[in-house]
C-alpha cells in the first residue's frame, strides 16, 4: 500500500492546523531553517504502523497547543493489491499510542471478508481452551490473553508484532494435546502478520560514514561508529562473527579465497551503483590485513584510502549502502525513504544524480521524502512534488501542500521559496537559448510579470503562446535584448508605466536603437509618459487585485509568490481573471503587435 497523507497533530512544532501532508511517489520538502522540516523527518522515522518504536514519541508534544500526539495516516492500494487481496478504496490508520493503533476502511474490510480468517477466529472462540497448565506464569498468561484480544479485535485495532507473540505460540504448539488450538491460533496470527507486510515501512537515512580501517579491536568493540560498517555488511548477507572469522582462518589459500568471495559481492554493489552515478566510475575493494579491514576507492588513476576521497562522494555512496541494507538489499516494494538535507556536499551534477536515484526508487513502488534548500534538488519540471513548510507567529509549522498556495498572514515567505523560485528561474532561463523566430518574443521586467501574463494567454486558450522571457529586474532587459539581436531574434518589450520603466525605454532607444514600435507600456501606450503612474498591477480588476492580494501588507517583497500563485491556480482551474481585466491584457497585446 501507499501513503497518501499523514496528518501530523501536536507533535513538536505541528499545531492542530495546516499539519497534513500529501504525497507524490517523489516529495521534496523546502522550507527555512527551523521551520520544521527536520521535525517532520523524525516524525514520519519514528512511525512503524504496527507500532511507534520511540518510547517517548508522544511526550514530544506542541508546547503551544499542549495537546496529546496525534498521527493519522492515509493508505491507497497499488494495482497489484487491488487484484490479490481485492483491496477497495482508502485506508485510515490512527496512532494515539505506542500500541493502541486503530484501523479503519478498506484494510479493515479485507479482514472482515476473508472467510477462511472469520472461520478460524470463531473456531478459536469455542474451543476456549484454558492455558494455566502450559502458561503457568501470570505475564505469559496476560500476554495471551492479549494475543486473542488483538484476534477479536482485529478489524478495528492494529495487530502488534508484539515480542512476545512467537515465544506464546512456540509454548502452545509444543503441546500436543492442544494441537488443533495450536493450528488454528498459528492461522489467525500469520494470516494477519501477512496482510500487515503491505503496508508501507518508513526508513530514514543518516549521516554514519564508512571509515577507511577497521582495526581487529575496533571490531571487537561495542560501539555505534560501526553503524555504517553493519550495513555495508547486510548488503553482502554477512555479519561481524562472520568477517571476524577471518582472522581465524590459518590456511593461506582459505585467506584468500574469502578476501576474494568478498571483494566480489562488494563489486556487484558498486557496479550497480554507478548506474546512478555517473559523474565518474568507482571502483572500491576491501583489502584484509594481519590486524585489519581496510577499504580503498578509485575513480582516477590511482586508489586512496575511503576517507581521503572527497564528501560528496562518500556521502552519495554511504547514502546508496544504507538504503540497500534497510530496504533488505532490495531497493524494491513499500518502502518510505526519509533523508534530511541530501547532497549538501554534493556539486550540481552530482545533486541531480540524486534525483535519478530517487526516479528509480520510485518506480520500484517506494516513495521518498526528502528535505533540501538547493534548487538543484527540486524536480524544476515536476513542482507539483514540491511541498513548503514555514511557520506562522505562534511558532507553529504549517505544511503548503501546493507549492504556489500558503496562507499569506505567516510572514515573509522570500527565504522559504528561495530555491523554488530560483529552480522556476534557471528553467526559463534555458528557454533562452532555444529562442528563435518561430515564434513571437516577448520580454517582461521580472517574473512577477511573467507569471501573469502567462496566465492571461492560458485562459485565452492560445496554443500558439509567445515565448515570455522574464528578466531578473528590469535594468537587466538590455542584456537580454543584447543576446537577442546578436543572435537575430525579433522581440517585443512590455514596460511598467513609471519612473524606472521609462529610463529603461530611453536606454534601450539610445543604447540599441530600439523601435518605439517594439515597446508598449502597461498602460497600453507606446509611448513614455512621465504624467502617468501605472504599473502591471494596475492591469488587474478591484476583485481581481484582491483575489490576488495586491493590496497585501506584504505584497511589495513577495510579488513574485503572489504572481506564481495565482498563475498556478489558473492553471489548474482554480480561478479565471475577471473580463476586464481580460480586456486589459487585450489592449496591452493588441497594440503590441500593431504594426
Amino acid at each position: 500500500m501507499k501513503l497518501k497523507s499523514v496528518k501530523i497533530e501536536n507533535y513538536k512544532s505541528f499545531g492542530e492546523e495546516n499539519n497534513t501532508l500529501m504525497l507524490e511517489d517523489i516529495n521534496t520538502i523546502i522550507g527555512k531553517n527551523e521551520s520544521g522540516k527536520s521535525n517532520l523527518i523524525d516524525c514520519l522515522s519514528y512511525i512503524d504502523l504496527t507500532g511507534i518504536n520511540d518510547d517517548d514519541f508522544f511526550k514530544k508534544f506542541n508546547k503551544n497547543t499542549n495537546g496529546t500526539p496525534v498521527i493519522s495516516v492515509q493508505l491507497i492500494p497499488d494495482k497489484e493489491e487491488i487484484e490479490k487481496y481485492k483491496i477497495k478504496g482508502e485506508t485510515n490508520i490512527i496512532l494515539t499510542d505506542k500500541y493502541d493503533i486503530s484501523i479503519m476502511g478498506s484494510f479493515s474490510e479485507m479482514i472482515h471478508n476473508n472467510k477462511n480468517f472469520q472461520k478460524n477466529r470463531e473456531k478459536l472462540n469455542n474451543l476456549n481452551i484454558d492455558v494455566v497448565n502450559i502458561l503457568n506464569e501470570q505475564n505469559q498468561r496476560n500476554n495471551y490473553n492479549n494475543i486473542i484480544k488483538m484476534i477479536n479485535d482485529a478489524e478495528n485495532k492494529m495487530f502488534i508484532n508484539h515480542t512476545y507473540i512467537d515465544y506464546i505460540l512456540n509454548k502452545i504448539s509444543n503441546n500436543s494435546d492442544y494441537e488443533e488450538f495450536s493450528t488454528i491460533l498459528n492461522e489467525c496470527v500469520s494470516y494477519l502478520k501477512e496482510i500487515q507486510s503491505l503496508l508501507p515501512k518508513f526508513i530514514k537515512i543518516t549521516d554514519e560514514s564508512l571509515k577507511s580501517k577497521y582495526t581487529l579491536k575496533y571490531l571487537d568493540d561495542d560501539t555505534t561508529s560501526k553503524v555504517m560498517l553493519n550495513h555495508l555488511l547486510n548488503c553482502i548477507n554477512m555479519n561481524f562473527n562472520e568477517l571476524r572469522g577471518y582472522w581465524n582462518i590459518t590456511n593461506e589459500a582459505d585467506k584468500e579465497n574469502f578476501s576474494e568471495s568478498f571483494n566480489e559481492k562488494l563489486d556487484k554493489i558498486i557496479n550497480n551503483f554507478n548506474n546512478f552515478y555517473t559523474q565518474e566510475k568507482v571502483i572500491m575493494k576491501a583489502k584484509f590485513e594481519n590486524d585489519s579491514l581496510n577499504f580503498i576507492i578509485k575513480t582516477t588513476k590511482k586508489y586512496l584510502n575511503f576517507e581521503e576521497r572527497s564528501n560528496g562522494l562518500k556521502w552519495y555512496l554511504n547514502m546508496y549502502i544504507q538504503i540497500l541494507s534497510k530496504t533488505n538489499n532490495s531497493i524494491i516494494n513499500n518502502y518510505i525513504i526519509l533523508i534530511d538535507e541530501p547532497g549538501v556536499y554534493l556539486h550540481v551534477n552530482a545533486q541531480k544524480e540524486i534525483l535519478k536515484l530517487f526516479e528509480d526508487f520510485s518506480s520500484k513502488n517506494n516513495q521518498v521524502i526528502y528535505t533540501t534548500h538547493s534548487p538543484f534538488m527540486i524536480y524544476e519540471k515536476k513542482l507539483h512534488r514540491t511541498r513548503l513548510i514555514i511557520k506562522d507567529e505562534n511558532g507553529n509549522s504549517n505544511i503548503g501542500n501546493k507549492y504556489y498556495s500558503l496562507p499569506h498572514k505567516m510572514g515573509s515567505k522570500s527565504e522559504t521559496l528561495t530555491p523554488l523560485l530560483t529552480a522556476i528561474g534557471m528553467s526559463m532561463n534555458y528557454n533562452i537559448l532555444s529562442i528563435n523566430n518561430e515564434k513571437e518574443n516577448i520580454i517582461t521586467e521580472g517574473i512577477s510579470d511573467y507569471n501573469y501574463l502567462k496566465g492571461y494567454y492560458y485562459l485565452k486558450k492560445i496554443k500558439n503562446m509567445p515565448n515570455i522571457i522574464p528578466s531578473a529586474g528590469v535594468n537587466n532587459i538590455i542584456n537580454i535584448i543584447s543576446i537577442l539581436i546578436g543572435w537575430g531574434c525579433s522581440f517585443k518589450i512590455i514596460l511598467d508605466q513609471d519612473k524606472a520603466g521609462r529610463e529603461q525605454y530611453k536606454t534601450l532607444q539610445s543604447k540599441l536603437l530600439i523601435n518605439s514600435s517594439d515597446v508598449i507600456f502597461v498602460d497600453g501606450n507606446k509611448n513614455p509618459n512621465s504624467m502617468i503612474n501605472f504599473t502591471i498591477e494596475d492591469i488587474f480588476s478591484k476583485n481581481d487585485k484582491n483575489l490576488i492580494g495586491i493590496s497585501n501588507e506584504d505584497y511589495c517583497k513577495e510579488k513574485a509568490y503572489y504572481s506564481l500563485e495565482i498563475l498556478k491556480k489558473i492553471e489548474n482551474n482554480e480561478v479565471k481573471y475577471d473580463e476586464e481585466t481580460i480586456k486589459n491584457f487585450d489592449k496591452i497585446i493588441k497594440h503590441l503587435f500593431e504594426s
